[in-house]
């Protein structure tokens, strides 16, 4: 799995286990109102009218907002009456509930006035003994708080009810975010983990072609849908993002419970439910960001722990953003149909705290509109500047609407760390991974009208398949130095001809004599003002280097052309698709078209029984002719230039041999994919043969 998998698999399960169980989720490790009889006592007596230089304490008793900065708490600090009425009503009530001394010292220290910043002017212990009367008359609601208070045991009641209940609400609220994060990261090992069990491969060969690989639209996958509208996914990631809405839809609807009236905080009967699915969305609105910019990351655990490629997870992440938005949207809109009848929005909608919560909202609805495929696929570095500069300012609309809404919670702030560090920590290996790479020499050379091929020397990566690079070009654009693209790449040693190897496996010396006799020579003479043998020849350093072909779009690799050589910054590589389940069956197709030849090749060496099946346009026919010493080693190939292949024939061929298990690998223009996924469909539903299919493409 490798070092990178193992540290990014502890770092996210720390940062979410932490989320979880930090401070905790409110009854997950914490409650709002813990000690419940402190807060139930405040309660009656929050909206009491104090002898203050500012009147009274205003608001509607809203115990829940307590940790925010309060006009009235400096009054508080100083006013006996409230202080003493608190500290009695405090110690009648948490002796019967059995509340150590410290804890509601704590309390009285964070809460008694209202702003945790301002302390009052005793602490717990000695407010109780500056009561030197045994309180007897009753403060009643709306009169003056000017004396040493008893609260009216009805009152206290009610408030502790209703802090029974909303704690209730709360906790709900936490179990249902922590199964729609745990079934989102979940899923994906859960469905790898099966897949491993006995008998299960059976299971999983039935379903392929009904379950898995077929579109949910038609035969659209890599194409578009008409008019750009989009990307269909496949009917497995369909099943994913069916069941992970329909999860978020029924947790986000359902059980609520009304306090009845009148209500603690203003709010009607509707609008109190209005306001418990406000605060219910807008957590699990929180809770998902992690999710969302786990499954856009290069390095996500996910791809090294299951065998589910990248683009699944690129699909999956623009689905989980798109539920992520609208929980934001319903907490907003939910929570201002709660609050204008409560007169809680003309108070508030000047505050920091909601203005911050506009801007985090209005960010993620543009991010929504902005990535649809119409505009990413006409300026992809645009939307990519703009898709980091939303992010930015969302992920920091959410941190200023939690800060001046409640300070540090232990709850939702936890949320922004958890994604702040997902996305700094993909940055980190890819920065790494460059660093580990170097600045390496592009050479460039010009095939064909409209390709071009880039080698690289001097590295030595794994000769798997399904890789591929993000190359920098830094001196194409000066004022986009970070921009980059996924490239196939092939391994150099693979372009030449056998020929001109020193050695073959096994040491065994090649057989053509004028080769070796130049070698000979050229170790035996000395070179040129210099008495030691020259080194081994210049042209074996090209063996460990890496070869791109690309072609030349209205972006960076335009200019290309212009150029013999660059310095380029890789990072990489990285699997796109997994192997090891192809690399089982007994015969591997591979089809490719055009400059997807490029991702075929390094599967021809990496299994016994290979076809390869590979059409190009006629402009391309120099990109065959460069090919040719790769293509050469190959035994079984179709090679067309100017023709379409034929995709229903050649699994036919395949099928009529009487292979048991065929891999199919495809990669290519996104017609030519989606074509092979409809025939492997086809046939996998209607033979006997078990196709095992990777399309390996990169699109908008």
């Amino acid at each position: 799995m490798g070092w990178t998998s193992l540290f990014s698999f502890a770092i996210i399960t720390s940062l979410f286990t932490t989320a979880l169980c930090g401070h905790g989720l409110i009854g997950y490790g914490q409650w709002w109102y813990d000690p419940k009889c402190c807060y139930a006592c405040r309660g009656v007596i929050s909206s009491a009218p104090l002898d203050c230089p500012d009147g009274s304490m205003g608001g509607m008793g809203m115990e829940m907002d307590m940790t925010m900065a309060s006009p009235t708490a400096p009054c508080i600090s100083e006013n006996i009456a409230f202080l003493t009425t608190l500290a009695y009503c405090i110690n009648s009530t948490c002796r019967e509930d059995h509340v150590p001394t410290w804890k509601i010292e704590k309390y009285w220290a964070d809460q008694a006035t209202g702003d945790p910043s301002i302390l009052p002017r005793w602490t717990y212990g000695a407010t109780l003994a500056n009561i030197t009367q045994t309180p007897t008359k009753i403060w009643a609601s709306g009169r003056v708080l000017n004396f040493t208070a008893l609260l009216p045991p009805s009152d206290y009641e009610y408030q502790k009810s209703f802090d029974d209940l909303f704690d209730w609400e709360e906790h709900t609220q936490s179990t249902y975010v922590i199964v729609i994060i745990t079934v989102g990261v979940g899923t994906p090992l859960l469905v790898y983990l099966l897949g491993q069990l006995p008998y299960m491969t059976s299971v999983s060969d039935g379903i392929k072609p009904y379950l898995v690989y077929p579109s949910t639209i038609s035969t659209y996958v890599i194409r578009p849908l008409p008019r750009l509208s989009g990307n269909a996914p496949t009917m497995g990631q369909g099943l994913y993002i069916g069941m992970f809405v329909a999860l978020n839809i029924v947790l986000s609807a359902v059980s609520y419970r009304g306090f009845g009236q009148p209500d603690p905080w203003g709010f009607t009967p509707s609008g109190e439910i209005m306001a418990y699915v406000g605060y219910r969305t807008g957590h699990i609105a929180f809770a998902l960001l992690p999710l969302t910019v786990l499954f856009s990351s290069r390095n996500n655990f996910l791809l090294w722990l299951t065998d589910w490629p990248y683009s699944t997870f690129l699909v999956l992440h623009r689905w989980v953003a798109r539920v992520c938005a609208l929980q934001a949207v319903v907490h907003s809109i939910t929570l201002l149909c709660a609050y204008i009848p409560s007169g809680v929005y003309y108070t508030d909608v000047h505050k920091p705290y909601w203005i911050w919560g506009i801007v985090a909202t209005l960010c993620l609805v543009l991010l929504l509109f902005h990535s649809i495929l119409w505009f990413r696929s006409k300026s992809y570095e645009t939307f990519l500047i703009l898709h980091v500069l939303l992010s930015v300012f969302t992920i920091a609309g959410c941190w200023y609407h939690v800060m001046y809404w409640k300070g540090f919670t232990g709850i939702y702030e936890y949320w922004i760390y958890a994604v702040s560090a997902v996305w700094f920590f993909d940055r980190l290996i890819r920065v790494l991974r460059v660093c580990k790479n170097g600045i390496r020499e592009a050479k460039i050379a010009e095939i064909g009208p409209d390709i071009v091929r880039v080698d690289i020397r001097g590295l030595r990566w794994t000769s798997e398949p399904g890789y591929h690079v993000y190359a920098y070009f830094p001196k194409l654009n000066l004022f986009r130095p970070w921009e980059n693209h996924p490239f196939s790449i092939i391994h150099t040693a693979m372009l030449h001809s056998q020929n001109h190897q020193l050695l073959g496996r096994n040491g065994i010396v090649n057989h053509n004599p004028s080769d070796l006799k130049e070698v000979e020579e050229g170790m035996s003479k000395p070179a040129k003002g210099n008495s030691e043998p020259s080194a081994a020849p210049p042209a074996t350093d090209a063996y460990s280097g890496i070869t791109m072909y690309i072609k030349k779009h209205a972006g960076m690799t335009r200019y290309l052309h212009n150029h013999r050589s660059l310095p380029v910054l890789l990072d990489g590589p990285y699997r796109g698709n997994a192997s090891r389940e192809v690399l089982k069956c007994d015969r591997v197709l591979l089809i490719g078209g055009g400059i997807g030849i490029t991702g075929l090749l390094a599967w021809t060496d990496r299994h016994p029984n290979v076809k390869l099946a590979w059409s190009a346009k006629r402009e391309a026919e120099p990109l065959a002719t460069d090919l040719g010493t790769a293509l050469g080693k190959v035994a079984d190939k179709v090679v067309l230039v100017g023709e379409r292949l034929n995709i229903n024939v050649l699994l036919a061929q395949e099928v009529s041999s009487g292979w048991k298990r065929v891999g199919v690998v495809v990669c290519g223009p996104a017609a030519l994919c989606d074509d092979v996924r409809e025939a492997v469909v086809s046939f996998g539903r209607r033979e006997k043969t078990i196709f095992e299919l990777e399309v390996d493409a990169f699109s908008w």
